[in-house]
């Protein structure tokens, strides 16, 4: 097997010390003309590549983040996306480390920088983890770059990139007011997430807005899964006084209320109407179609990595703090 060629080999063919090979190739302005003319022959010709992690030890940096993040619901994978396609514009690779494995494990944000050499960190839709506000503390301590993807509730001193749930639940709830609706509940997906937390205040919020009461006889928690929802949904199917609109946290959810409300016998939208939330891939193939309110989730992770971006630029910039808006997307869940 051919030897793979060192800095040391280059600097012998083009007649040079290895420090100024390095030079070269860090683009160093000192170097002359001719001389990085020579090398960067030498390195073609023996198809020389630079070792990226003798270099980042050097540099101390790597090139790349790491995201802490829950379990992967169909609406974080568009994120996701966002998220490694700025990356990978920007020449950065990306670690992903779940939050049972950071929980499980121990492991702190700064032992995450230490052991694998990461130059940022990005924390996803994390309300109130316990290792949270000392984390936050060490990486701001430290200088290491943190950026929130969904505000972190405990402090608003982070540079975060979040969704403007209030907004959506006022157009949600306007919407169904505008179409004749007075008793509207809400199937939420818990309060042990950013998402869960803001839309179920965004959703109290709207009522008082709209001049509408609060009913907890037609409210459920279902955690953002289907399942929950269809038995939270069959439960407030029992009570003599139905809502007439439900609004649910997220689409999946909304799959699990039009089951139940349909095996009760009713009819969708007419007896009751039913509105989802992230305009998931399949919302527009249910039966009937659901109404939901869309939000630009790629742009969310792409929005995050610039933010972590200008932070390695300029780590003394003011806290940064950015709300996207959802647009509705109406179908015919709630158009009678």
């Amino acid at each position: 097997m051919k030897k793979r060629p060192t800095i040391v080999d280059v600097a012998k063919g083009a007649g040079v010390t290895h420090s100024t090979v390095s030079r070269v190739i860090n683009n160093n302005p000192a170097i002359s003309q001719e001389t990085k003319t020579k090398v960067l022959q030498v390195i073609s010709e023996m198809r020389y590549q630079p070792n990226l992690i003798a270099r980042s030890l050097v540099r101390k940096k790597t090139r790349s983040f790491a995201i802490i993040a829950p379990d992967l619901h169909p609406h974080v994978l568009p994120i996701l996306k966002g998220i490694t396609d700025t990356c990978r514009r920007n020449n950065y690779a990306l670690m992903l480390f779940s939050t049972d494995y950071w929980a499980d494990e121990g492991i702190s944000c700064s032992e995450i920088v230490r052991n694998w050499l990461v130059d940022g960190v990005i924390i996803y839709n994390v309300a109130y983890h316990k290792n949270i506000p000392g984390n936050i503390k060490e990486l701001q301590k430290e200088g290491v770059p943190l950026v929130f993807i969904d505000k972190y509730l405990g402090t608003k001193k982070v540079n975060n990139i979040s969704l403007d749930n209030d907004d959506a639940m006022q157009q949600a709830v306007g919407h169904l007011v505008n179409l004749g609706h007075k008793r509207i509940g809400m199937m939420n997906g818990g309060l042990m997430s950013v998402d869960g937390i803001g839309r179920s205040e965004g959703y109290k919020n709207a009522l008082k807005k709209y001049g509408l009461e609060f009913d907890e006889n037609i409210t459920g928690n279902a955690d953002f899964f289907f399942h929950e929802a269809y038995e939270e949904m069959k439960r407030i199917l029992c009570f003599p006084s139905k809502p007439d609109a439900m609004i649910c946290a997220n689409d999946e959810m909304a799959a699990g209320v039009i089951k139940a409300v349909q095996e009760k016998g009713l009819k969708i939208p007419q007896d009751i109407a039913v509105m989802g939330f992230d305009d998931w891939e399949g919302a527009k193939f249910l039966k009937p179609s659901l109404t939901t309110l869309r939000f630009p989730l790629e742009d969310i992770g792409g929005r995050a990595i610039d933010m972590m971006l200008n932070l390695i630029e300029d780590p003394k910039r003011p806290v940064e703090e950015v709300a996207l808006r959802a647009r509705l997307i109406v179908r015919e869940s709630t158009e009678k």
